[in-house]
């Protein structure tokens, strides 16, 4: 059986959004992609991405592969990959609900129509969270199957670090608009006895520096292959998302890295949470505040962040789910 991999990040970048990716690899599997594009919120990144939707088919023209694995949520382009190849099984992984982040109202409705296309002509679609595989199979008759969102053991490590007489609470990732990291500045403002550090890049850097209290330390963009350190230093990882349904079906990166380190991690409230059964949700600054305070507990925080590190290891393992997405590609009928 011959399988294809298509992914529009370079395939050293691809385990940063699949972590189960390097334990999908087989003889038989090859893997078709950009050869460079920056994961960094940029321009050129999201003209790449739009060029994928018409490069990506000609990855796979006349090459006659029996699965083609669409290892990315990205739209439209499994409409024209189906197209370019007719004959082979096509197989969505959905990471996101990419559509949502960045349209609504009527332009949403139109553009969902030709993403559910894609959606029906698949011969498999793979979820993330068993929330998001409610609202698929009520988009499409094609057979969903719920993949956890996985992580590796193996990228974060926990080292013994020297004890710090001050709480640290961390949060990273891109720092757009929806993020609404204004709710952690303003946590920040009323606890000036805590650290606060926030990670990452974006369109909101600036705004988020120039507001920031004393206490709220602004670092640049950290590589993923070094970002469990930062994790390791700190006492309370906060996972932050706006209100926007995309965010509803997803645990986010985040969440799971903090967890995986033993670190207790508090979340903006979303309905995959509460499927969960997962406690650490907040919707108002009041209520972030009072959690933030529970984990300075540093015996609690060490008791729930353990917790969670065996749930994580029990149910998002790299390995067991790069297997199972595996087995999938290599039966399907």
């Amino acid at each position: 059986m011959k399988i294809c991999i298509l992914h529009r990040f370079p395939q050293e970048h691809i385990k940063e959004t699949n972590a189960s990716f390097p334990y999908i690899l087989r003889e038989n599997v090859e893997v078709k992609t950009f050869k460079s594009i920056n994961r960094i919120n940029n321009k050129l990144k999201y003209l790449k991405s739009l060029l994928w939707i018409f490069y990506a088919p000609f990855l796979v023209l006349g090459r006659n592969y029996d699965v083609i694995y669409c290892d990315d949520s990205f739209p439209f382009y499994p409409i024209l990959v189906k197209i370019a190849s007719p004959k082979s099984k096509i197989v969505l992984r959905l990471g996101d609900l990419h559509l949502c982040y960045y349209f609504s109202g009527q332009a949403y409705d139109i553009l969902h129509r030709i993403e559910k296309i894609g959606w029906d002509k698949a011969d498999r679609i793979l979820a993330i969270s068993e929330t998001m595989a409610e609202y698929i199979r009520e988009e499409t008759d094609t057979e969903v199957e719920v993949i956890l969102d996985p992580i590796d053991p193996r990228d974060f490590p926990i080292k013994t670090e020297e004890k710090s007489n001050h709480v640290r609470v961390m949060f990273h990732g891109l720092l757009t608009a929806n993020k609404n990291v204004d709710m952690l500045v303003e946590a920040a403002k009323k606890l000036p006895d805590i650290n606060f550090y926030i990670i990452g890049d974006g369109p909101e850097f600036s705004r988020i520096n120039a507001i920031a209290p004393k206490n709220l330390f602004m670092l640049c963009w950290q590589p993923f292959p070094i970002i469990h350190n930062w994790i390791n230093r700190c006492d309370i990882g906060i996972a932050l998302r706006g209100k926007n349904f995309g965010n509803e079906v997803v645990v986010t990166s985040p969440f799971l890295q903090y967890s995986i380190m033993a670190k207790p991690c508090i979340v903006s409230a979303r309905k995959v949470f509460d499927d969960m059964d997962y406690l650490w949700q907040f919707d108002t600054l009041q209520e972030l505040i009072e959690m933030i305070q529970m984990f300075s507990d540093k015996e609690f925080a060490k008791h729930e962040g353990e917790k969670m590190r065996k749930y994580i290891l029990g149910n998002h393992d790299a390995k067991k789910i790069g297997e199972q997405i595996y087995g999938i590609l290599s039966n399907i009928e």
